[in-house]
């Protein structure tokens, strides 16, 4: 047991980019505003947005905006969602989201969701 905690403790000391079993392909790109930051891009014609957890199941969006602290907006971004994506709601229950990117399913919580300002794909 002692042997194999050694081992891993060597092996991410040698190679940082893994964590218990992660690994790391890419940094999160640095958000240089503070305490309220937000990123945004807002397509032509596109409709008023809405955060993701009041999103049905089923409805394809496009994320608009992301907001928040500045460690919110980079754990969100990190975790792939990142505005002009297209996103797909999987399941909706409390504010709870689970959302599709592709074939990635990714959970959220209330909280979160509610960070996520998105608009209806046309």
């Amino acid at each position: 047991m002692k042997q194999n905690q050694a081992y891993n403790e060597q092996n991410q000391q040698s190679n940082p980019r893994q964590f218990k079993g992660f690994t790391f392909y890419g940094e999160t790109p640095e958000v240089s505003e503070t305490e309220n930051s937000s990123t945004e891009t807002q397509p032509a014609g596109s409709g008023k947005s809405f955060p993701v957890a009041m999103a049905s199941v089923g409805e394809k969006l496009r994320i608009v905006k992301l907001k928040g602290s500045e460690g919110t907006v980079r754990r969100l971004i990190g975790m792939g969602l990142v505005p002009s994506i297209e996103i797909q709601i999987i399941s909706n229950s409390g504010g709870s989201v689970i959302v599709a990117i592709g074939d990635n399913r990714i959970g959220l919580g209330a909280g979160m969701a509610q960070k996520i300002l998105c608009t209806n794909l046309i």
